[in-house]
């Protein structure tokens, strides 16, 4: 079949315009090319009499009346069509978008500054290519959550956009510059830091958790320091997160590998339970401490192992007997005899300055450490191996249901 053009004069540009349920047209655009142009050729091409036309590029960007003479051939174009008449795109509106930032598996996330404010915030935008049907009620539940927390330590939602034809959704969030936790975790911090930053995690997942809100991918990259300069954390990516007790999606694993609780890793393992954010919590004060996770193997299949058993060892390094008591009673197995996150923040840990002393290896670990298999035992143990020497730390990705499958045959 034929694909129908549209001519305007010389000098065209050739690109493709889509959208849903129609056949995709050939558009030739010139300098003089406008949106009623376009809407014409819908109301020829495609049947339908619109009243409203928004265009968007793949990435998800839209794409203004001024700006189609900016458009590179072979540029394919998503139309969102509506007989009903829209409000023009309220974020180009009210913000300016000043660059990227960061992008992951749901969308892209720009820096944005209020137009009269001048604000800094930072735009998570869900574009229609990246939703997936039963995606749709993780992302509402999401924006649901960040809109029931209010606590220092939690990013603030300020606002949320849907615009359901295009299936595209724009949640503008506090802007945190200083870095994520990672960063702090390469850089050799004292206990006492650690101690510091661990205090506020452990606040704000309390607070979760009393209300009933289980983060489920806690780690240190999903902990931003607010600026450069200042100890303040907020936990951010609420994307996986859920409601205690409420069912897990059928085979499906959300997390991230290092950080995940045995439990979860169980063909058990039925309903989110607060017990898994308590076990990714004592990984994180663990890489704060000692600049490296507590089950990291070499390969996937060691650091699934050492998991399921609880299988972690203490470098040698100058600790308080306090800390080396809480990871004790976080890293176990099964999760009903686990501290819970309440445990944790009474704990004498976060009561006293630390008193250090030096791990004696001779008279044996504490009977809460267990050993680690004979080629973790030759590694070396004598130094601190930071997370910056550790390539896998910084390719480490989710554990989703679309790739469990490949997970499982590689531990096997």
């Amino acid at each position: 079949m034929s694909i129908p053009k549209f001519t305007l004069s010389k000098q065209v540009r050739f690109c493709t315009l889509i959208s849903l349920n129609c056949n995709p047209l050939c558009l030739l655009l010139n300098q003089n090319t406008k949106f009623s142009d376009i809407m014409k050729l819908i109301k020829i091409s495609w049947r339908r009499n619109l009243k409203f036309l928004r265009l968007f590029k793949p990435d998800g960007t839209e794409v203004e009346e001024k700006d189609l003479i900016n458009i590179k051939r072979g540029t394919t174009l998503y139309a969102e069509l509506s007989n009903e008449d829209l409000k023009p795109n309220i974020i180009q509106q009210q913000y300016d978008i000043i660059k990227k930032i960061g992008e992951g598996g749901q969308g892209i996330v720009l820096l944005g500054k209020h137009k009269i404010t001048k604000e800094s915030v930072a735009l998570k935008i869900i574009s229609l290519k990246t939703w997936l049907g039963q995606e749709i009620d993780g992302i509402s539940q999401e924006q649901s959550i960040l809109n029931a927390l209010d606590h220092k330590n939690i990013v603030k939602l300020h606002q949320s956009y849907v615009t359901q034809n295009q299936r595209e959704i724009t949640m503008v969030l506090e802007y945190l510059n200083g870095g994520s936790l990672l960063n702090q975790a390469n850089s050799k911090l004292s206990e006492a830091d650690a101690k510091l930053y661990s205090k506020q995690i452990v606040d704000a997942i309390a607070y979760c958790h009393q209300n009933s809100i289980v983060h489920c991918d806690l780690k240190l990259e999903n902990i931003m320091l607010t600026s450069p300069n200042s100890k303040e954390i907020k936990i951010i990516d609420f994307g996986v997160s859920s409601y205690a007790g409420q069912l897990k999606l059928p085979d499906s694993v959300v997390g991230t590998l290092s950080y995940l609780a045995p439990e979860v890793l169980s063909p058990s393992y039925k309903c989110i339970q607060p017990s898994q954010d308590v076990l990714a919590v004592g990984c994180i004060i663990y890489g704060l401490v000692f600049g490296r996770l507590p089950f990291d193997g070499a390969n996937p299949s060691e650091t699934y192992r050492n998991i399921i058993q609880c299988n972690y060892s203490i470098p040698k390094k100058s600790v308080s007997k306090d800390l080396i008591h809480l990871l004790s009673q976080i890293f176990v197995n099964p999760p009903k005899e686990r501290a819970n996150i309440f445990d944790i923040q009474n704990h004498s840990w976060f009561k006293e300055q630390p008193i250090l002393f030096k791990l004696s290896f001779r008279n044996g670990r504490s009977s809460s450490v267990t050993k680690l298999n004979s080629y973790r035992q030759q590694q070396d143990e004598d130094q601190i191996i930071l997370v910056s020497q550790r390539k896998n730390m910084y390719h480490r990705r989710s554990v989703t249901r679309q790739d469990k499958v490949l997970f499982f045959n590689k531990i096997k």
